[in-house]
């Protein structure tokens, strides 16, 4: 392009003082103000602050403020004449005694598969109060998810983790089962009871 083709800068300033001299239409105005709007809200959606975990396989999501502790494995004293497969006995966790489940045992999924990474942590939920442990095979961290991005549970989710989830979650390592608290306490103290 020769120095003839190019625009000069006087044609630029009017071309600029053009666009910027236009008059504002109302449906112009409506629309920024409407989006400006609505990128707000979207800034201050709903959402779940959750502690993400595999076990096995299976990835799941659980509601942070539902997790008292977060730790290394612990010993697990088995207690005598317990035969529920899920109940694996008790631990220590943040100075007090606290049941340990079997989470995999509890929902009759399959173990491990060895060629994943395994960094096993023992995850303690509930209350101070009422608390129990499990193990995990790996604890990403906490992450925070809109509410909206909660999905229906599909019919190809197995029965058993359907047992304690209420939805579908889509993460970055893969979908996670978000776990419902109550129905996950509930099927604690079945395997304790």
């Amino acid at each position: 392009m020769s120095t003839e083709d190019s625009p000069t800068s006087s044609d630029q300033r009017a071309a600029m003082a053009r666009l910027l001299d236009r008059p504002n239409l109302p449906t112009t105005v409506a629309e920024a103000t409407k989006a400006s709007a609505e990128s707000r809200v979207l800034r201050r959606e709903p959402q779940y602050n959750l502690l993400l975990f595999r076990c096995g396989s299976e990835w799941f999501a659980m509601p942070a403020e539902q997790v008292v502790h977060v730790s290394r494995v612990t010993n697990v004293h088995a207690l005598p004449h317990r035969t529920n497969h899920a109940f694996r006995g008790l631990t220590a966790s943040s100075g007090a005694v606290v049941p340990v489940i079997d989470f995999l045992g509890m929902l009759d999924l399959p173990l491990a598969n060895n060629s994943l990474v395994s960094k096993p942590r023992m995850v303690t939920v509930g209350t101070v109060a009422e608390s129990w442990a499990f193990e995990v095979d790996e604890v990403p961290g906490v992450y925070a998810m809109p509410r909206a991005s909660v999905k229906p549970l599909p019919l190809t989710v197995e029965q058993a983790p359907r047992r304690i989830s209420s939805g579908l979650l889509v993460t970055t390592h893969g979908p996670a089962c978000l776990i419902d608290p109550v129905r996950l306490l509930d099927e604690f103290k079945k395997a304790i009871g």
